[in-house]
């Protein structure tokens, strides 16, 4: 093992509080201490590389300076970094005002004493000063290694363009916990058990997990438990994958009775592995059971959606010797979400099915057991060999997904953030990309609603499942003449949800799927309670249950419509009230966000309710009571950063997963 070093890069408070890095900082930070913390435990050398510039602003680069930017300035809290990243004595930092950390001399120098030959990198930004550093060291005859869980952008498109170009050059991606394990840190070196699952299923056939690395996924209600230890395929296997995919989808796409009706009885084989299907995903991901139950039956759904899909499949006639028939794809590469492991699959997988496609399934680490019973479903329905094929993993795998030249389309549900990444991926190669990017849903309460019977519905809407729904009412806007009435029941509503056991019937609120996901909410909450917010109810772990990820249920006022709180999609127990004038001003908070997916308005008035639908910047509205039951059938659809690409579901599907051909002469 050569002589390595760690270089952290630009891990600065003005550079972390970007808008849009991606991963975010507080999951950047925590990151990077831990592996910080363990390369010191190794007793190997750190070294701070920092940005620095003057109070004048006259040594800024020209493009801040032509911006107005001003930003790392010496003596600020905005140059140094977050108190878990800080320097120790004897660790250098090296400072610079461009882009590599070689433009310090003291860094080459102190490389040299310490006779370094691998370089180990992290921070930000990755398109940036990573790479500016990455080429300098790669010049001067370093090995680079890039910890790829451990650097962050704010440009997804130049990131993951870095990570392809960087890659074949001048640097290697790899984790942080295999670079540990490398070095010799007993702590990521632990075996634990040993993969739980095979990395892949290829034409029906199990392969093992062999020396691939290793995902850790935590028990959401224990966590200091390792429910699974997921196999991380990549490149290889993704590769195999679509190969397999290809060859049963030439013989699949010419019989549309044969596609629906297997479709069919995999809609009949999931009924009947319904009660195990369940089982596995409350495990899985601590999902309360009867929310499970409720997936179980879209799955379902969906699936027999798809059988009617496949047997209306056909051509249409425009005119004497004009006809368009729908022609499938080839391969589709599906990358599903943890918090509907059923449901999403199946959604994604049955009407590619249905249009004559192959499927290659690359499904969140956490989720991966789950995938593997729907993969078994369907054999047991009787797809032929190699026609859905699945490969477990991370990031790497979805890569090599996106990249893989005989997958034709992507299909993903996601965040935002990957999303991005996804979108950037799939420009390389000009591929179609449909993109569920989640909800930052809001719920205009107007002054003539009936608050007694519709905010208990709203508070079930937003923190069932721990709020862990794409379509969860994240904002409550109510009008100022009722929100204290509104937050009293609101208050009341809350309290009597079930905090608990997601084995339980009875539960409302299970844990978040991690401890780290639960810890960044918390540090939002923290944040935005130091800028003036008020935590109404909640906002800690509850008592009784910090063996898990669980939080209280959460609900915040006196938040200002920039806070993180408000314009991001926190995906946890956690709703915020904002307070309107009026309806103009109602609208204006409800639509104020990024993201376009839910939006629900409750008034007694027709008139302003034909209003307020007109003007929501949405793709899924909601104007009565109840909870949102989405339809199989109707399309799922996201406006603005909740959506790219067409609708989800129904005869939507079409619009995805077959091209359009248009046929002059044929009078067939």
């Amino acid at each position: 093992m050569p002589s390595s070093a760690l270089l952290l890069i630009d891990c600065q408070e003005d550079f972390l509080a970007r808008s849009g890095l991606v991963p975010d900082r507080i999951t950047l930070t925590d990151r990077a201490a831990r592996v910080l913390e363990r390369w010191r435990a190794l007793g190997l050398p750190v070294a701070h590389v920092h940005t620095v510039t003057e109070a004048d602003g006259d040594d800024r680069m020209p493009h801040w300076r032509r911006a107005g930017l001003r930003a790392c300035v010496a003596g600020s809290t905005g140059a140094v970094p977050p108190p878990a990243l800080g320097p120790l004595a004897g660790e250098l930092v090296a400072r610079k005002r461009f882009y590599s950390g070689f433009a310090d001399p003291a860094l080459e120098a102190w490389l040299r004493e310490r006779d370094v030959e691998r370089l180990v990198l992290a921070g930000v930004y990755l398109h940036a000063c990573v790479r500016g550093t990455a080429l300098d060291a790669y010049e001067r005859g370093y090995e680079v290694v890039i910890l790829d869980d451990v650097v962050a952008t704010a440009e997804p498109l130049h990131g993951e363009a870095t990570r392809a170009w960087l890659g074949a050059r001048a640097a290697s991606f790899r984790g942080s916990t295999a670079v540990l394990a490398e070095h010799g840190d007993t702590a990521a070196a632990a075996d634990g058990p040993r993969a739980s699952f095979p990395v892949a299923v290829i034409g029906g056939v199990a392969r093992p997990a062999g020396a691939v690395a290793i995902h850790r996924h935590r028990d959401p209600c224990a966590t200091d438990r390792v429910l699974a230890a997921v196999p991380c395929g990549g490149a290889d296997e993704i590769a195999e994958a679509a190969r397999a995919a290809a060859d049963a989808a030439r013989a699949w796409a010419a019989d549309a009775a044969a596609r629906a009706a297997l479709l069919d009885r995999w809609a009949d084989d999931l009924e009947r592995e319904r009660s195990r299907l369940v089982e596995l995903v409350v495990r899985e991901v601590g999902k309360p059971r009867r929310f499970a139950e409720e997936e179980a039956g879209r799955a379902v759904a969906h699936a027999r959606v798809a059988a009617e899909l496949a047997r209306e499949a056909g051509g249409m006639a425009l005119a004497p010797g004009v006809t368009v028939v729908t022609r499938p794809l080839g391969v589709v590469g599906l990358l599903t979400p943890w918090n509907n492991p059923l449901a999403l699959p199946v959604g994604k997988i049955a009407p590619a099915l249905a249009f004559g496609n192959g499927v290659v399934l690359k499904p969140a680490p956490q989720a991966s057991g789950t995938a593997l019973a729907l993969i078994e479903s369907l054999g047991r329905a009787g797809a032929p060999a190699g026609l859905v094929d699945v490969v477990l993993g991370t990031g790497d795998a979805a890569r090599a997904l996106c990249r893989e030249p005989r997958v034709a389309a992507i299909a993903l549900t996601g965040a935002l953030e990957t999303g991005r990444a996804v979108a950037a991926l799939c420009a390389e190669g000009l591929k179609p990309l449909q993109a569920e990017l989640g909800g930052n849903n809001a719920a205009i309460v107007l002054a003539d609603a009936d608050l007694e019977r519709l905010v208990p519905d709203l508070v079930a809407s937003a923190f069932g499942f721990a709020g862990q729904r794409c379509t969860a009412i994240r904002r409550f806007v109510v009008e100022e003449r009722v929100a204290a009435r509104f937050e009293a029941l609101a208050t009341t509503a809350i309290a009597a949800l079930v905090v608990g056991d997601p084995t339980a019937a009875t539960t409302d609120v299970g844990p978040l799927v991690a401890a780290d996901k639960r810890d960044r909410v918390l540090a939002l909450l923290g944040a935005a309670r130091r800028a003036g917010a008020r935590i109404v109810t909640g906002g800690c772990v509850p008592a009784g249950w910090e063996h898990g990820a669980w939080l209280a249920p959460t609900l915040v006022a006196d938040v200002v419509p920039e806070s993180p709180l408000v314009q991001e999609e926190t995906f946890a127990p956690v709703a915020v009230l904002q307070v309107a004038r009026d309806v103009d001003h109602a609208v204006t908070l409800a639509n104020g966000v990024a993201q376009g997916l839910v939006q629900a308005v409750h008034t007694a008035d027709p008139a302003v309710r034909a209003r307020v639908l007109a003007a929501a910047e949405a793709g899924i509205l909601q104007a009565g009571p109840g909870p949102l039951a989405i339809h199989p059938r109707a399309p799922f659809v996201g406006w603005k950063a909740s959506g790219l690409g067409p609708p989800e579901h129904g005869a939507w599907d079409a619009w995805f997963y077959a091209r359009v051909q248009a046929r002059y002469g044929d009078g067939s």
